[in-house]
This record gives structure tokens, C-alpha cells and sequence, in this order.
């Protein structure tokens, strides 16, 4: 049993590091160049547009509202890292994320680490400051307090609704920052970021690294989703055809809109297109006379020539038809 609880903590704790690095990651969105997870330094590592890094360490509880043996320990070893962590880097900010609403198991500080609560050294009580400094002073290059700041994550229970509650406002907060109006759009998001994106993470030899491309990528093929594609596109085709290549190619046309290369050149091509249609037509017109431009593109296997070009035409119009939105997108997030 024994063995099974340190298991389950492991897997807790790794949760708990995915999460906590979505949220450091949307704070930071703006200025955000790459994420690592499991780096040379920290348990989360941000690189920002100036070369500056954030760095985290993630100290998760399994039941933080009750058990604060550890928590002082978890102090003291991600003090000792972060101070390791400072001496290779240009690090501007040093952070301890944790669930614990008692990072410090101590009476008079608890109050003010209630919530999502960002608090920096300076911001904390006197007794809160000896703590920590008691801490560093047994460190032999010890970290810069002045860029040290104990940021609190609610995170607790099986329940995932509850568990994941801060992580779901965060993305919701996100989402609504950059007026994305797609229905589900902040759930789906979440789980691709926690799912999809750190799929490797739980094997503790592969490194994690994304850059921001790769973190807004799955916010761009959300928000392009091909079901919703209008009416006068669909007219085009033979009664039906639209349907089956959704229905044959779903997962196929979201593969070849997420391909950011592929995605950039018919964007390209798409700049360089004379067209006599008005402009709200010339989407359209694009997809129906550039389709054979992008046959070698496309490699499938047991399908007609009529599918085939069905599907190209699809994929050309959604990448073309949706252009504004993800200028938006990569505009508002400064990609």
C-alpha cells in the first residue's frame, strides 16, 4: 500500500507540474518565447522575448488542505534549486508554485495565501521573511529575495471539475482576452494542453520543450474548426460529398491546417491570387481554381479523384477563409 500511495503521489505531483506550468505560461503569454518542462535548472522553465527566464519550482500536496508536514521541506528544497537554478541563467523571476494554502505552515502567513494568491518576498510578513531567510542563509550563493515570490495553485480531490477549477478560469481568461467567441473552446483547449501537448511528460528522461508557436497552434485549429465552414463553400460540391470527406478526413484536414509551413505558403499564394471576384468570394474562387496546385501535397490512399479534390479545395478554403481570425489570434498574443 505504501508503495501505491508514493506512486499515486508521483502522478499527482507530475499533474500538478502540467498545470502549473499552463497557467505560468498564460500570464506570461505575452512576452513568452518557450516552455520547458523537466529542464536543466527547474521543474518549469520560461525563456521570454529578451532572454530573460522565469523559473519555477512545483511543489504539489496530495492533501493540501490538511497536511502541512512537508511543506517547509518543499521551502527549502526549491530555494536550494532556484538558487542553483539563478547562478545559470538571467532569471528575472524565481517562483515556488504550490497547492499548499499554507506554503510555510505557519499561523500569522496563512491568511494572506488564501486563493490564487501571487505573493513576493517583500509582501510577506517578517516572521514569513525569517523563515525563508533562515533557509537561504545555509546556502552558499543563496537567491536574489527580491525576485522570489510564492505563488499558490489550488489544486485537490479526484474530482476533476474541482482539481482543475483554476486551471479552467485561467484558460477561460485567456480565451476571453484574445475574443474568441467558439462555443467549448476553453475545455477543449485545456485538455489538448494538458493531454496532447505533455503526452511525454510522465517519462521523467524526456525533456519538454515547446515554443510559443507550438502553444498557440491548437488555439488557431479551434478556432478554425472545420464544421463550421458556410453554406455558399458547401454549394460547390455534388449533393453529399461535402459531408463524407468531413465525415473520411476530419482528423486529416486538421492535420494539414495545423502544418504551419503548409499553412504559411497557401496564406502566401493565396496574397499573390487574382481573382475578379468581389472580395468576399475570392476565398472561394482561390480554393476551386488553385486546388491542383497542392495534389502533390496530398498522399491517399484507396480514394477517388473526386475526394481528392474535394478534400484539397476544403483545406485550402479553411486555411484562407479563417486568415483574419488567426492574424488576430497570433496579433493578440504577439507571435
Amino acid at each position: 500500500m505504501a508503495g501505491s500511495r508514493r506512486a499515486d503521489a508521483v502522478l499527482f505531483g507530475f499533474d500538478f507540474q502540467v498545470n502549473a506550468a499552463i497557467v505560468l505560461m498564460l500570464e506570461n503569454i505575452l512576452d513568452l518565447k518557450s516552455l520547458r518542462l523537466e529542464g536543466e535548472s527547474e521543474d518549469i522553465e520560461l525563456k521570454l522575448n529578451d532572454n530573460e527566464y522565469i523559473l519555477a519550482q512545483a511543489k504539489a500536496v496530495v492533501k493540501s488542505c490538511e497536511d502541512f508536514s512537508n511543506v517547509r521541506a518543499n521551502l527549502k528544497k526549491s530555494l536550494i534549486s532556484l538558487s542553483e537554478g539563478a547562478k545559470k541563467t538571467n532569471a528575472g523571476k524565481l517562483i515556488l508554485i504550490t497547492n499548499s494554502p499554507n506554503p510555510l505552515n505557519e499561523d500569522l502567513s496563512r491568511n494572506i495565501f488564501l486563493g490564487n494568491a501571487h505573493r513576493d518576498y517583500n509582501s510577506l510578513p517578517q516572521s514569513s521573511k525569517k523563515i525563508i531567510d533562515d533557509y537561504l542563509k545555509k546556502i552558499e550563493q543563496p537567491l536574489d529575495t527580491s525576485k522570489f515570490m510564492i505563488q499558490i495553485l489550488p489544486f485537490e480531490t479526484d474530482n476533476e471539475i474541482e482539481r482543475y477549477k483554476m486551471i479552467r478560469q485561467a484558460v477561460d481568461d485567456f480565451v476571453g482576452s484574445i475574443s474568441l467567441n467558439v462555443p467549448g473552446i476553453g475545455n477543449k483547449l485545456m485538455k489538448i494542453w494538458q493531454n496532447d501537448i505533455f503526452k511525454n511528460g510522465g517519462k521523467k528522461d524526456v525533456e519538454i520543450k515547446l515554443t510559443k508557436n507550438d502553444i498557440i497552434w491548437p488555439v488557431i485549429v479551434l478556432a478554425t474548426d472545420i464544421e463550421r465552414i458556410d453554406e455558399d463553400f458547401i454549394d460547390y460540391f455534388d449533393s453529399g460529398l461535402y459531408d463524407e470527406i468531413i465525415y473520411k478526413y476530419k482528423d486529416l484536414i486538421e492535420t494539414y491546417c495545423e502544418r504551419c509551413e503548409f499553412f504559411i505558403k497557401v496564406l502566401s499564394d493565396y496574397q499573390a491570387f487574382e481573382s475578379s471576384k468581389k472580395n468576399s468570394e475570392k476565398s472561394i474562387d482561390f480554393a476551386l481554381k488553385k486546388w491542383k496546385d497542392y495534389q502533390d501535397e496530398f498522399e491517399l490512399l484507396n480514394a477517388d479523384e473526386e475526394l481528392k479534390e474535394g478534400l484539397i479545395k476544403v483545406v485550402l478554403y479553411n486555411i484562407v477563409k479563417n486568415r483574419r481570425v488567426i492574424d488576430r489570434i497570433k496579433r493578440e498574443v504577439r507571435l
